[in-house]
């Protein structure tokens, strides 16, 4: 893992979300983190399920709290890709390193 995105996932669970932070270097979203949760649950064979987190109300307005922003403006229920905890949003680029080039 990328030493940026090893520093948001940290960052985040000290904050009580656990998620799976991508810092997007280049592309159209260039600048944003992708952040998606996934409920870490074995079947009865012990395989992971990978299922994706719920994505609510409330855990956009904590990731508000904690000064992110959505794509076009504040994050709300619709920002859920779905209804699941996979979003891209802004803010917190001082995780970054000072080695990282960051356009825009």
């Amino acid at each position: 893992m990328r030493p940026e995105n090893k520093r948001m996932q940290e960052f985040l669970r000290a904050s009580g979300i656990n998620a799976v932070p991508k810092y997007i270097f280049k592309g159209s979203l260039r600048g944003s983190w992708r952040l998606y949760g996934i409920e870490n649950k074995k079947d009865v064979g012990g395989y992971g399920l990978n299922k994706y987190q719920k994505w609510t109300l409330e855990l956009a307005e904590k990731l508000t709290a904690l000064g992110f922003r959505g794509l076009h403006g504040p994050l709300g229920i619709y920002d859920g890709n779905g209804g699941v905890f996979s979003v891209f949003v802004r803010g917190h680029n001082n995780f970054l390193t000072n080695e990282t080039e960051v356009d825009g």
